[in-house]
């Protein structure tokens, strides 16, 4: 068995539910390529007695029935009679008069494609849930990625499968702590370029080898046209969704900078109406955020929207425009010459460099290491009213009483006095009673500063090596 990286809780959840004495319905889901099937195989693999793996396709009702009989006999070893079932309910009848002693485990991977071929599936596996399996020794877990349709099974009260499942993971991308597993011949800076390039997606963090630099993996996996995310977000989005076209010009307004509806969409040039419509579902499927000044209420005027996924936003700034250089106009390598300067890297990387930053803060508050503890973390903007003048905070972080302001500076330069004076004067933004600052620096702090805060315990300084620091 390869090794395994990370999931040690969704591990842990699989084993606890495969312990449980009773009947147990999981409902695993996350977007594509989060490695939802990778760990169900390895879950399988520990338990291969007792565990059908079954993954449904787009073919008709009766071949995916059979392709499930023959797993289900396998394990049962019922004999010729499971190859003659050519229904679900057919299936329900023969587990309901088979004594299942030993733990039963059944898999379903993309079973959303069984309601395609059978609108009446979830019904069918409602009564099968209620009237046979809950008296059963069986596990069972469905996995898929169709986010709205498992939203419409799972969170309507008017469908049939509503308060069926027992136990539910949403299996999110790795934090680029964990993500740091991937890359044991990086130093911590190339690991947190490559994470703020990838993102914690674990199909594209494989596909990395930290034996090679990090520019023959961008140029070999990401510039070539051979490469396999030359044109992963184009493919994603296909998997997906209809209009594309429309979904590609909101990322690109997006990247380009329009942050609010009323920009996206006139950067587009269509209705607003229309464009919320599919910005919801871009960040229904993990690709798009929608954010508002922490601790505020959310409302349409209030709201931003950013390219949550790293790799999308890499990819919309420096692949999707150029695809027809890069299809015979020039070669990979060239194309990284140009493209990946310095100033273009660290502008592109500074960005997501603050959600890096953002996953450190949760964590220490996580983990009680913070001077107080938050009830909201996130990005603020608003008027200052005392600098008289607009005014962004990277990362703010509040209770009822105390506030961290958080600047996250990554250039070549040290954090200097002008900047401190910044990040203190964002103070009258938010008024709290007890005010901390946290510097996020890739290249530290000028002396000045450091003798400013060293024996000031309101200020927490963060370098690129602390924040592998756990």
């Amino acid at each position: 068995m390869e090794d395994f990286i990370g999931r040690k809780s969704e591990l842990d959840t699989l084993e606890s539910l495969f312990s449980s004495r009773r009947f147990e319905f999981l409902l695993m889901h996350g977007r594509r390529r989060t490695g939802k099937t990778y760990i169900l195989t390895h879950f399988a693999q520990k338990h291969p007695e007792n565990t059908v793996f079954f993954t449904a396709d787009k073919s008709s009702q009766q071949i995916n029935v059979h392709n499930f009989c023959e797993e289900l006999d396998r394990v049962l070893h019922a004999g010729e009679y499971l190859h003659t079932l050519t229904s679900w309910q057919q299936v329900y009848s023969f587990l309901r008069d088979r004594d299942i002693s030993e733990r039963l485990v059944i898999i379903i991977d993309e079973f959303t494609y069984l309601l395609n071929n059978d609108k009446s599936y979830d019904s069918q596996l409602q009564n099968a849930i209620d009237r046979i399996l809950k008296q059963k020794n069986i596990f069972l877990i469905l996995c898929g990625s169709e986010v709205s349709t498992i939203e419409n099974l799972f969170g309507d009260s008017r469908k049939p499968l509503y308060g069926r499942k027992t136990a539910e993971l949403k299996l999110k991308p790795f934090t680029y702590l964990e993500a740091r597993s991937f890359f044991p011949s990086y130093s911590e800076e190339d690991a947190l370029k490559t994470y703020a390039i990838l993102g914690g997606i674990p199909y594209y963090l494989k596909l990395f080898d930290s034996a090679k630099p990090l520019k023959d993996n961008i140029i070999k996996h990401c510039f070539s046209p051979t490469g396999v995310l030359y044109n992963e977000p184009e493919a994603l989005l296909r998997m997906e969704l209809v209009e594309i076209t429309f979904y590609q010009n909101i990322l690109l307004a997006i990247q380009a900078g329009s942050s609010t509806l009323n920009e996206i969409a006139t950067k587009i040039q269509s209705e607003s109406a229309k464009t919320s419509k599919y910005l919801h579902t871009l960040i229904n499927l993990g690709f798009v955020q929608r954010e508002t000044p922490c601790g505020e209420k959310e409302t349409r005027r209030n709201s931003l929207y950013m390219i949550s996924d790293n790799y999308f936003a890499f990819y919309f700034s420096f692949i999707y425009r150029y695809r027809n250089m890069l299809n015979g106009l020039i070669s990979p390598d060239a194309f990284f010459q140009k493209m990946c300067t310095k100033d273009k890297m660290n502008h592109f990387i500074g960005h997501r460099f603050e959600g890096i930053c953002t996953e450190y803060l949760k964590n220490q508050f996580y983990l009680g290491c913070m001077p107080f503890q938050a009830e909201y973390l996130g990005r603020w903007w608003g008027n200052n009213p005392v600098e008289k003048r607009q005014e962004e905070i990277d990362i703010l972080a509040i209770d009822q009483a105390n506030a961290l302001f958080c600047e996250c500076k990554y250039t070549d330069q040290p954090f200097d006095n002008k900047e401190l004076d910044d990040l203190i004067a964002s103070s009258h933004c938010v008024k709290r009673k007890n005010n901390y600052f946290c510097i996020f620096s890739r290249h530290g702090v000028t002396k000045s500063v450091a003798d400013r805060i060293t024996a000031d315990k309101r200020f927490i300084l963060v370098t690129i090596d602390d924040l592998y620091q756990s």
